[in-house]
């Protein structure tokens, strides 16, 4: 694909200081500028086959905030799946997040899973944000076929192996963000690598 926004704001991130909490906002846009708006439009006018490309491109080589789904819906219902205390004193959450109301008419269907980290009340003083995630993975389901050979020219490149399963065919990737990729005939469910996670810096 060879018309793709810039995408070097989805890996822009901020050290754990004082000053940069409370400039956190202008920081963010003052490196991003329009960035963030032309990804928004791509994403919402893209075709399918570009679209397709994008959700495993911008994984695959680091891993991105969390921007690429929220440009598809930003109504979903939540839910807890279970929740502790760790010996820091950090609450450990993993939450489901199912979309509706998409800007794209393809999509049916899509939920999100992450891993929540809230800090306890010293971490909190000496840190100043409240608390880190990262998404588990990401599954999308749309109203049309997904194109195979999309999904191998985003993978151009990696190493990878790909295993088909009845229904199901396995993409499993080294060396990258995406642990692996499980494709039906119009489902995509990205798994994430933990290892290669970025606990990314809020900025809102």
């Amino acid at each position: 694909m060879n018309n793709l926004p810039k995408l070097d704001f989805l890996y822009f991130n901020l050290e754990l200081t004082e000053e940069n909490y409370l400039n956190r906002r202008s920081l963010y846009y003052d490196a991003v500028d329009w960035d963030e708006r032309h990804f928004e439009d791509y994403v919402e006018t893209c075709s399918f086959e570009e679209l397709i490309f994008l959700m495993i491109y911008i994984y695959i080589d680091k891993y991105p905030r969390d921007k690429f789904y929220r440009t598809i819906s930003l109504d979903s219902d939540d839910y807890n799946l279970l929740s502790s205390i760790n010996g820091n004193g950090r609450i450990i959450s993993e939450d489901r997040s199912i979309y509706y109301n998409f800007f794209r008419k393809e999509v049916i269907g899509m939920t999100t899973q992450f891993h929540n980290e809230e800090y306890s009340d010293d971490e909190f003083m000496e840190r100043y944000w409240r608390s880190e995630y990262y998404m588990q993975n990401l599954f999308l389901e749309f109203n049309r076929e997904i194109p195979l050979e999309i999904i191998d020219e985003a993978l151009e490149g990696k190493e990878y192996t790909k295993t088909e399963k009845n229904d199901l065919l396995v993409y499993e990737v080294d060396d990258s963000p995406i642990a692996s990729l499980e494709i039906t005939k119009n489902s995509i469910k990205l798994n994430i690598n933990e290892d290669k996670i970025i606990r990314y810096v809020s900025v809102w």
